[in-house]
């Protein structure tokens, strides 16, 4: 087991859960902890500070989907469909009730096949689906195995009219079997005894510790339990916006894992589950389908000066790249913390990794995003395009008109090129190829080029240009682009 790649150590893996799950071996980890969607039906912005500054978009919005339907008409009859049939019964069969009950219940499947008998699983939730999650859990794990129902409360301002501030998360804690490791004395928390003649135990803020203190409830607080939610703790913060304290996470590992032992995170974020477990002398093995989230846990881990984290990209290297320049690239204006939007960003990106020279002007640049200097003192104009939407005739037309008004002023410009966002349509490709093409110095070059960043990134496609001139130079064209998050 220990040769697994994502056992071997301490892991942080990019890529659907589900799939990475599947590769795993039975009874493999100690520990879960898992702090997934919530069913909020939002987007959130992540704005990372550590080393650097990112934003991504996270959704959680649900839909059932054609496959959606084809995945539940594939489940055999069991535990998950009985849960999936009881969830669909009560809010509607293609409701985003039951797409995310059945994105979490093929999930908590695999879960309870990785997790060993002597294991935990603490699910972190709050009122919008942890009805739904404990029919889920009690199914699939058994109700015989549910441990707690945890209650995390905390404070903060309300602007509420109608109802009772909503001020506390759930945490199902259920194990996998009847021999599950359970260490009361690792959490135990201070309290002093008083007289009253009636009761012995009250809790105090600053108690004097009795000999053994005492196991806590199953609510924890901020004030008793050093709880305090993350938006206040500017010592951990990162700026994921669903980030937990280290302190919530830590009590669940100490009271349910030994020294050693493989603690799980499959929806990890900004990776507070590995961080604590690697504060306590556990392996982690943390998932994440974002690959700017990953990076950041990476930076996060390696900033505590421990074991090296090795971190495996299921999805491949040239993807992680691709999904990070793709989340930059389409990032607007007002979400660009650093000043600088995506589609200026990229610009900059595309002209390094072609050995360009960006264009300082970022608006009304005249079509042009990048030049291109040769070695024989030719200039070729490069127009980057940043945006999801298809690049089309006007815009090439546009191109060679910069080519033409170039070459009437002297300046020599014998081809052009086209970087977009994605791979551009047959036929801008057939319209680029009825240019024609220039001699170069006994080399034959296409009068106009056009290809996408995906393409570069993820196939290692390359425009044919002329050598560089020297002092331009930056690398290999062949090195991967540099992103820095």
């Amino acid at each position: 087991m220990a040769d697994h790649p994502y056992l071997s150590g301490n892991a942080l893996v990019c890529g659907d859960n589900l799939d990475v799950l599947k590769d795993l071996p039975a009874e493999c980890v100690d520990l879960i902890y898992l702090d997934p969607p919530f069913q909020s039906n939002h987007d959130y912005v992540a704005v990372f500070k550590d080393r650097g500054t990112v934003d991504a978009q996270l959704r959680d919005i649900w839909r059932w989907t054609t496959e959606s339907e084809a995945r539940y008409q594939r489940l055999p009859e069991g535990a998950l469909r009985d849960a999936i049939n009881a969830i669909r019964l009560v809010s509607g069969k293609t409701s985003p009730m039951a797409a995310y009950g059945l994105f979490m219940g093929l999930r908590l499947v695999e879960l309870r096949r990785v997790l060993k008998k002597a294991g935990s699983i603490y699910l972190h939730c709050d009122h919008r689906a942890n009805w739904l999650l404990r029919i889920l859990m009690d199914k699939i794990f058994g109700a015989q195995h549910f441990r707690n129902e945890i209650v995390w409360c905390y404070t903060g301002p309300s602007n509420t009219t109608r109802w009772f501030p909503r001020k506390h998360d759930t945490i199902l804690f259920y194990a996998k079997s009847g021999a599950n490791v359970f260490d009361r004395n690792s959490v135990r928390i201070p309290y002093v005894k008083l007289e009253t003649g009636h009761t012995q135990g009250i809790f105090k803020a600053a108690a004097t510790l009795s000999k053994s203190g005492k196991v806590p409830e199953d609510y924890w607080t901020e004030d008793r339990d050093g709880m305090t939610p993350v938006a206040r703790l500017h010592g951990e913060r990162i700026g994921y916006p669903t980030q937990k304290p280290l302190a919530l996470v830590e009590r669940i590992i100490k009271a349910s894992s030994k020294a050693g032992a493989l603690v799980l995170d499959p929806f990890c974020g900004c990776g507070t589950a590995a961080d604590a477990a690697a504060k306590l002398g556990r392996s982690y093995l943390g998932i994440d389908i974002s690959a700017i989230a990953v990076r950041v846990m990476e930076q996060r881990l390696a900033s505590r000066g421990g074991a090296a984290t090795p971190v495996i990209y299921k999805m491949g290297w040239e993807d992680y790249e691709w999904t990070v320049f793709e989340q930059r690239a389409l990032m607007h204006e007002s979400d660009a913390e650093d000043g600088l939007p995506g589609w200026a960003w990229a610009e900059d990106k595309v002209a390094g990794l072609l050995n360009a020279v960006p264009n300082s002007k970022k608006a009304g640049d005249g079509g042009v995003d990048a030049r291109y200097y040769t070695e024989a003192n030719e200039v070729i104009p490069i127009q980057v395009k940043m945006h999801k939407g298809q690049v089309g005739r006007p815009d090439l037309d546009k191109l060679l008109g910069v080519q033409a008004s170039w070459n009437n002023q002297k300046i020599r410009a014998p081809m052009s090129l086209m970087v977009t966002l994605y791979p551009p349509s047959e036929g801008l490709k057939v319209f680029a190829a009825q240019q024609g093409r220039v001699r170069l110095r006994g080399e034959q070059y296409p009068k106009m080029q056009v290809l996408s960043v995906q393409e570069m990134l993820t196939k290692h496609t390359r425009p044919k240009l002329p050598p560089v001139d020297p002092r331009y130079f930056v690398g290999d064209t062949q090195t991967r682009l540099a992103i820095s998050v």
